[in-house]
């Protein structure tokens, strides 16, 4: 599962910087437990839309409103698991990267959130009573 959010997060990994990638792949499993987060909450916040408020017509604007929170809870994750480290000065001076490094970082993870929760909305789709939300029946 590690070499998944290893590869996974590789994809995006120029947007912030080598010595955050550094940290989150070799010193701390970083992107097993950020790739956990986001598996979990998209997997959350996908079965509550479908079974919970449970959509039947062209509600695509409520489903962009889920995807939202859950976008919103990743980056908050991802932004807590970077800047902490660094704020409690755990980390060498010469190794330490910037707090921009670390909104970037949560802004790729907010766009893995995203597919995650596009392909999990797939997923439950088929086992649910909204066949049209987001996306037509097909």
């Amino acid at each position: 599962m590690e070499e998944l959010f290893n590869t996974m997060y590789y994809y995006t990994n120029n947007f912030y910087d080598v010595n955050l990638d550094n940290y989150l792949y070799a010193t701390v499993p970083g992107y097993l437990h950020i790739g956990l987060v986001l598996l979990i909450s998209s997997f959350i916040i996908s079965a509550l839309f479908y079974y919970l408020v449970a959509p039947v017509r062209k509600q695509t604007l409520l489903w962009f409103l889920f995807s939202l929170a859950n976008a919103v809870i990743n980056f908050g994750y991802a932004l807590y698991y970077t800047l902490t480290p660094l704020i409690n000065n755990e980390i060498e001076p010469d190794l330490q990267w910037t707090s921009l490094d670390c909104i970037f970082f949560g802004v790729t993870n907010v766009i893995w959130s995203f597919v995650a929760f596009v392909l999990i909305s797939f997923i439950i789709k088929w086992k649910s009573i909204c066949k049209y939300v987001p996306f037509q029946k097909f």
